[in-house]
């Protein structure tokens, strides 16, 4: 029989093994929330452990605030079940063992496993905790990294995508309910320049933290992008799905974030889809909760909505990816083409210039509508590239044909863009007259957004001997004192006050009233969407420079200038 003494020995020399490997073992029970550990902790962890960390909280409570999210998001947040054999998880975080006010940390890696009950919620936990060294600390550090978002601790779009991947999967295959949802912090651009970026990020990780402690045991959380956050909830079905969000809004709402600014008050707007038999994959799975949460924003935000499976809702969402694409690969493969619609004297016909419009072909060799384009360019935030390739190819075309005269468009964005102007510089500094045959076009919705940014760029292009028009003028109501601020050439009436202008007698003394004060101001106006003989003749009588429109002529691609004459091809 094995007597005490010899019982003792492989106690004895596991307690040196643990030791020597820096490890200490622990198991953890919720009901009491008592940690229980092997009798070699005070020599791992540098404290009386009994008194320290006698329960699950007292424990949690000494690491740093700044790796605590990634401990429970490896622990209980990993989105997955317990088949009876428990949850294994690994993580790393630093440990203050003696207090925050002493200065001793310990880097730990932790793994183990944790068993449910019958609800699913953890019932007990077995866990090896092993100090790391500094190597260690590097080698895990970055492998933290790789799997978490560095700011938040959440879990970073990659892990949660691979996770919800694997929650879609045994949804079709076993039949499980789970819910993805997708939490959007709403007006958070008026945050980021109320605050600065160092509060954004501070309303950024409270938000986190908010929705990380409305999460049951086995839900997932992560950050898909900047502002969004995606959520798993497991054992949820599609009933259920609206009261699951109404948690996550609550947390947001309940009270302001007290920031190192002050309070700030932030809501969340969130759409879901339930992962039923109709969402057949990932992709599926996104466009089908972000068109749920476009249609939460379109109709009030700070609220949740469900993704409800119409195949027309579905589609669009789709198109749109297609046309995200479809701009991306363009602007790369330089399918980005010109096209030329000619501007004429109001009082001759004779063509003064010609507007230069975009055009793309897509794949299939059809012609993708240009508003659409340069919307999505606009929206992907891929807008300076296409201002970019138009510029380049404007001026490529001025410097080859000294004949052509040539107004483009610019997106909102262009005057905070130094690269086009210094580009557009170093190309026409030294050639007064090609820069007297280009006008840039600029948006009235530009000029509202930002005045002295709007005014800067003015004055730069102007500088150059190039001309500037503001284009759908009218349309925001710019006051003709701000016109002036801006220093402009010229004004093109928004095309909202003449599609209609024949028919139309407020339109018509708005436009007479716009003309009459832009020619006494000393700007030359321009008047589009001339479509008939008709409405050219109802213009012609105003201080109107210049028409535009299908009656003079269509875009083409040829260049026009090569082949017309003096006069626009006038359809009477």
């Amino acid at each position: 029989m094995e007597t005490s003494s010899s019982r003792s020995k492989p106690d004895i020399k596991a307690r040196d093994i643990l030791t020597s490997i820096g490890e200490v073992v622990y198991e953890w029970q919720a009901a009491t929330d008592r940690l229980r550990w092997s009798n070699n902790a005070f020599d791992v962890l540098k404290t009386d452990i009994l008194s320290v960390f006698p329960n699950g909280k007292s424990y949690t409570d000494l690491i740093t605030p700044d790796t605590l999210t990634g401990r429970y998001k490896a622990i209980f947040g990993s989105g997955k079940s317990d088949d009876g054999q428990g949850v294994p998880f690994e993580c790393i975080y630093c440990l203050a063992p003696l207090g925050f006010e002493n200065e001793l940390r310990l880097w730990v890696e932790e793994s183990g496993r944790w068993f449910a009950d019958a609800m699913g919620r953890a019932e007990r936990v077995h866990g090896i905790i092993r100090v790391v060294d500094e190597q260690q600390h590097r080698e895990q550090r970055l492998r933290f990294l790789s799997q978490f978002d560095a700011l938040t601790g959440l879990f970073n779009r990659s892990v949660f995508l691979d996770q919800l991947q694997q929650t879609i999967d045994q949804c079709r295959e076993k039949g499980k309910d789970a819910c993805f949802l997708i939490a959007h912090i709403d007006n958070f651009r008026v945050v980021n320049e109320a605050y600065g970026f160092e509060v954004a990020d501070q309303v950024i990780c409270e938000v986190a933290r908010r929705i990380s402690r409305r999460l049951r045991d086995g839900d997932l959380v992560g950050r898909i992008s900047g502002t969004k956050f995606g959520i798993l909830i497991n054992h949820c079905t599609e009933k259920e799905m609206t009261a699951a969000a109404e948690r996550f809004l609550d947390a947001a709402r309940e009270e302001l974030i007290i920031t190192d600014a002050g309070p700030v008050h932030v809501t969340l707007t969130m759409g879901g889809v339930h992962l039923g038999e109709a969402v057949a994959d990932l992709r599926q799975a996104e466009i089908c909760a972000l068109d749920a949460l476009d249609r939460a924003k379109s109709h009030c935000r700070g609220t949740f909505r469900s993704f409800h499976a119409k195949p027309f809702a579905l589609e669009e969402r789709q198109k749109k990816i297609q046309m995200a694409d479809e701009v991306i690969t363009a602007l790369n493969e330089r399918r980005i083409e010109l096209a030329f619609q000619p501007v004429v004297e109001a009082k001759t016909g004779t063509v003064a210039f010609h507007e230069a419009l975009v055009r793309v072909e897509g794949r299939d060799g059809e012609t993708i509508p240009a508003n659409s384009f340069v919307e999505f360019a606009e929206t992907l935030g891929l807008a300076a590239m296409l201002d970019h390739r138009v510029l380049e190819m404007a001026l490529d075309l001025l410097f080859t044909h000294e004949q052509a005269r040539l107004s483009i468009n610019v997106s909102p964005d262009v005057g905070a863009d130094r690269e086009w102007i210094s580009y557009l510089t170093a190309r026409l500094v030294s050639n007064p007259d090609v820069a007297r045959r280009l006008v840039v076009e600029i948006s009235e919705r530009a000029t509202l957004d930002n005045q002295e940014t709007a005014e800067q760029f003015v004055k730069a292009v102007k500088d150059l001997g190039v001309k500037v028009a503001i284009d759908d003028f009218g349309a925001g109501f710019t006051s003709f004192q701000n016109l002036q601020k801006l220093g402009a050439d010229m004004v093109k009436i928004a095309g909202s006050l003449m599609h209609d202008i024949a028919e139309n007698a407020q339109n018509r003394a708005i436009v007479r009233m716009f003309a009459e004060l832009a020619d006494e101001l000393g700007f030359e106006v321009v008047a589009k969407w001339v479509v008939s003989a008709e409405v050219a003749d109802l213009l012609k009588p105003l201080k109107i420079s210049y028409l535009q429109g299908f009656h003079f002529g269509e875009p083409v691609k040829d260049l026009p200038w090569l082949h017309d004459g003096s006069q626009a091809n006038s359809k009477r």
